[in-house]
């Protein structure tokens, strides 16, 4: 797919080979529960960039985390936003600028608040460059 320059909206639902995600224990405490979550594309969580693998998303406090079975592993800080996806599904959110993609939201089923990730100052400059909105929305069905 050939992106035109700028920011195209673009909302993709996933399933099953593309992001399965499913509960990993995790500790007692607001939104603790990890997704594991299969990402086919490369990413960046605030200022590192991640290749596309089968990552653990938990929320450490106001940070997320993502860690791999390869090492690779980003923490980065976030804040309470409304979540859409409380009645439907366990969902990362992307903005996508070109061809970079950035974690920009993290919401879990049944939780009214989702978490919102603070932007990058490479993402920052993306985003001034390209016009438009463009983001690309995962998940699977609880």
């Amino acid at each position: 797919m050939t992106l035109a320059k700028g920011r195209l909206a673009l909302i993709v639902a996933v399933a099953g080979a593309v992001l399965a995600i499913s509960s990993v224990p995790a500790p007692l405490a607001a939104q603790s529960v990890g997704m594991r979550v299969a990402i086919p594309f490369d990413f960046h969580v605030g200022d590192k960039t991640l290749p596309a693998g089968t990552y653990i998303v938990q929320r450490q406090g106001e940070a997320i985390k993502l860690s791999d079975s390869n090492g690779h592993s980003a923490y980065v800080i976030s804040s309470a936003v409304k979540n859409p996806a409380a009645k439907t599904d366990n969902q990362l959110v992307f903005s996508r600028y070109g061809e970079e993609s950035f974690l920009s939201e993290v919401r879990w089923f049944g939780y009214s608040d989702a978490r919102g990730v603070i932007k990058s100052t490479n993402e920052i400059a993306l985003a001034k460059a390209f016009s438009g909105n463009s983001v690309l929305s995962a998940g699977l069905a609880k």
